[in-house]
């Protein structure tokens, strides 16, 4: 507890503690959001927050209604107290002062009651996207007679960073068995009424059942999966709906609203100043802004995965020989292994300097050491009029000079933008390109297993047989795991060292099934043939997504052509055939002193270069699932804008 939270639980947690009956509701949200905190405490934190942001409205309102309003008078016709007339600003000030923090004080006190439903909500999604694949490693390692449940559970709640939320969910129920000393059917009962999850509830309760009365779990969990990965082809389905109407939200809000209001002010603009500087708000920071909210948005609703870690193994201190005495290292001993580990993080140096690229083929972050340095390099020796840079001491009504020192920049930065973001791109494609080819013939790869096991061959010799054979892609991969194993490597590590070369979502959690059950159960065959069929329905969902998804990115690129032409049409036939100044006016058709042609120019290319860039990150989110694979769209559209600025006006 820290010191605010401490503060907060000596003021308020005694008042809290008599009403906790009034909320029961916000506990059991608490409680299935995973909220490590009492109610008391929260509630005695929400309590504190609330007071001190009402407070500090209420002063800031009370001091501007002092300080900025000015003196307020009663009009004459109304009689009022003389006391009331001498402090009548005075307390007019309070009441705003008193108003504000009676709302903000409520506002706060919601958000802080909203938190625990919101996070509940968001968890419900990650558990039941997670479920169908947890349920199938279930049903894998229970088939097998191996294991109890207790055990299988263990081991599920082991990998939470590969199959998700679901998981997280059983290693609570462990932790409740081990800790509290809780029998199996009361940690599962407990577990059902704490779950955010509907079908996760429905499932322990069904569990529960089937254990009370000493039914078949295998069958009941071979159900359970099969019924799981329908439902969540349905989720999909639903999912992919709502998707659609957020794309459309997207375009209505983002792309037709701003080139609305954009065409209402470039006219205003032609009659009346100090309009543009709504344009600036407009461009710079309504359309970003807007376009990070609704990205966040979408990131909570699609619910991505964790990273896996960075090793295939977990380092642990050999503790078997504790009791032996063991001398100090002697000063050329403890010399000598510096020097040993001193090489070894250079050899790790060297090999990333001289295999660069194999390096940004597997992550391409790294290609920003390269592009970065080269962007910044260019900046440096194609800018030299920044520094004459002046922009005035208003916006709106910038320069002429300014206005041009800002167009020559324009071509520099956007060419730095680009030398930075296409690195990162190629590589970025050539990893999705690898990864794709690798899921689209894992289920292939799998099935092959199963039948060569099926004949009685031993699952190592079966995956070199299978290495023998035309696999495509996984070839080198899987020649190498041969390797390994004819090298003395085990096969579970083999196999550890194939999923951290690969590194997808899918080889994670079929090659972690794997190895679970070659070491805990003997029919090894069901459990590939399992491991295979959810890789398929994992690859058919994501084909069924892409094919979806395309329609909306393709919906998003025609409404981003529909800016940029009416854009055009707006700088090139409307603005250029205006007059440009006060002695070009015609009669009847007044200009206003402050328009500037080349001022809207500059605003609609920038708005068109953001609105580009936005547009882009927001189609790779729809349309795979990742904020940077919607960078290659940015880049696109964004030379779009750029050929028909520099080209066409």
């Amino acid at each position: 507890m820290n010191v605010v939270a401490s503060t907060a639980y000596r003021i308020f947690g005694r008042g809290v503690r008599e009403r906790s009956e009034k909320h029961r509701k916000l506990r059991t949200k608490m409680r299935k959001a995973r909220i490590p905190v009492p109610i008391d405490q929260y509630l005695s934190s929400a309590y504190l927050y609330s007071l001190t942001a009402g407070l500090a409205t209420a002063i800031a309102g009370i001091y501007a209604g002092l300080h900025i309003a000015g003196d307020v008078s009663i009009p004459s016709d109304i009689t009022a107290p003389p006391f009331v007339e001498v402090h009548l600003t005075e307390l007019l000030s309070s009441a705003a002062g008193l108003l504000l923090f009676t709302l903000v004080f409520y506002i706060t006190y919601f958000v802080f009651t909203a938190i625990p439903a919101t996070k509940a909500n968001v968890r419900k999604s990650f558990i039941d996207q997670s479920l169908p694949h947890a349920t199938a490693y279930l049903y894998a390692l229970s088939r097998g007679g191996g294991m109890n449940l207790f055990e299988i559970f263990k081991s599920l709640s082991s990998y939470a960073h590969v199959y998700g939320a679901a998981a997280e969910e059983f290693g609570y129920i462990v932790k409740d068995m081990e800790y509290f000393d809780h029998d199996l059917i009361t940690a599962l009962r407990t577990a059902s009424e704490r779950t955010a999850s509907v079908q996760l509830k429905d499932f322990l309760d069904g569990l529960v059942s089937i254990v009370s009365s000493g039914g078949d779990v295998t069958a009941y969990l071979k159900s359970k999966t099969d019924q799981h990965r329908s439902a969540a082809t349905r989720e999909q389905r639903n999912f992919l709906e709502t998707l659609g109407i957020l794309a459309e939200v997207y375009i209505s809000v983002f792309v037709v609203g701003p080139l609305f209001m954009m065409t209402i002010l470039a006219v205003l603009g032609l009659v009346s100043s100090g309009t543009t500087i709504i344009l600036y708000v407009l461009v710079y920071a309504i359309i970003p802004f807007g376009t990070v909210l609704f990205l966040i948005l979408l990131s909570m609703i699609s619910g991505e995965s964790k990273a896996p870690p960075r090793t295939y193994v977990a380092e642990k201190e050999l503790n078997v020989f504790y009791d032996v005495r063991v001398k100090p290292p002697s000063e050329e001993y403890a010399k000598l292994i510096k020097r040993i580990r001193f090489y070894k993080k250079l050899s790790g140096l060297l090999d990333a300097l001289t295999h660069f690229f194999r390096l940004m083929r597997y992550k391409p972050a790294y290609a920003f050491l390269i592009s970065i340095p080269l962007a910044i390099a260019y900046l440096a020796t194609h800018t030299h009029g920044l520094g004459q840079l002046n922009i005035g001491t208003s916006i709106g009504l910038m320069r002429a000079e300014t206005i041009e020192t800002v167009t020559s920049v324009d071509d520099v930065i956007f060419v730095a933008a680009l030398l930075i973001l296409i690195p990162f791109i190629i590589f970025y494609e050539l990893r999705s390109i690898r990864i794709r080819k690798i899921e689209d013939q894992i289920p292939e790869f799998l099935k092959r297993l199963a039948s060569i096991n099926a004949a009685g061959i031993l699952l190592v010799d079966a995956i070199a047989m299978v290495a023998k054979s035309k696999i495509g892609i996984l070839h080198s991969d899987v020649k190498r795991m041969v390797e390994d194993v004819s090298w003395g490597t085990n096969l579970v590590v083999a196999l550890k060292k194939f999923e951290y070369r690969i590194r997808t979502g899918m080889t994670s959690r079929v090659i972690t099934l794997i190895v679970k059950a070659s070491e805990s159960t003997s029919d090894v065959r069901s459990v590939l043939n399992i491991a295979a069929t959810d890789a398929d329905v994992q690859k058919q969902m994501k084909t069924e997504r892409s094919a979806e998804m395309f329609v909306y990115v393709f919906i998003i690129y025609i409404a981003f052509f529909v800016f940029l032409f009416t854009v055009y049409i707006l700088v090139v036939y409307f603005l250029g055939a205006m007059p440009q100044s006060m002695d070009e006016a015609v009669e009847g058709l007044p200009i206003a002193s402050g328009f500037d042609m080349a001022e809207y120019t500059m605003l609609f290319f920038h708005a068109a270069l953001v609105q580009g860039f936005c547009s882009g990150l927001v189609a790779g989110k729809m349309g795979s699932g990742h904020v940077a694979a919607g960078l290659k769209h940015s880049v696109i559209l964004m030379l779009v804008s750029y050929g028909v600025f520099t080209i066409l006006i």
